[in-house]
């Protein structure tokens, strides 16, 4: 039913919980998982109205990423599911949504209901809730038992 899930993370409990859900949905459809983290280059912006960050600023980020991406990729080899990985920089909003699962025929989405960005969410509303008014692929929103 489900071949390709894709399974946004960002650190946080609900990301992990998303991930173990997609886990054992994978198992029981025999799916690939797609672990993705985008780093958000919408947040940052210098000098003169010009957008971006500073190429040291990509460097802790895409550390940060990594380290979120290798430790689900641990989880998820443990448990013997097919995956693949990105790290992309971006909008996550559109990432998630429309970018990534147009480009890899994403079949679900598995996401947790809230992330580590809390001021972010304040502002201009959560990721997931964006993905669930504007993905054209089914969503799952999964609750971690612990919020953040």
């Amino acid at each position: 039913m489900y071949k390709n899930i894709l399974v946004p993370l960002d650190g946080s409990n609900n990301s992990r919980q998303a991930l173990q859900e997609a886990v054992t949905l994978a198992k029981q459809f025999d799916s690939t998982l797609s672990l993705v983290t985008v780093i958000n280059n919408t947040n940052f912006y210098y000098g003169t109205g010009a957008a971006g960050m500073p190429p040291r600023m990509y460097d802790d980020q895409k550390a940060m990423a990594n380290k979120i991406i290798d430790e689900a990729r641990k989880y998820v080899e443990a448990q013997g599911v097919k995956y693949e990985t990105s790290v992309d920089i971006g909008n996550p909003k559109n990432i998630i949504a429309h970018i990534y699962p147009d480009q890899h025929d994403i079949d679900l989405i598995v996401i947790g209901k809230s992330g580590v960005d809390a001021l972010n969410r304040l502002l201009i509303g959560s990721t997931t809730a964006y993905v669930v008014r504007n993905a054209t692929r089914k969503v799952l929103v999964v609750n971690a038992k612990d919020s953040d």
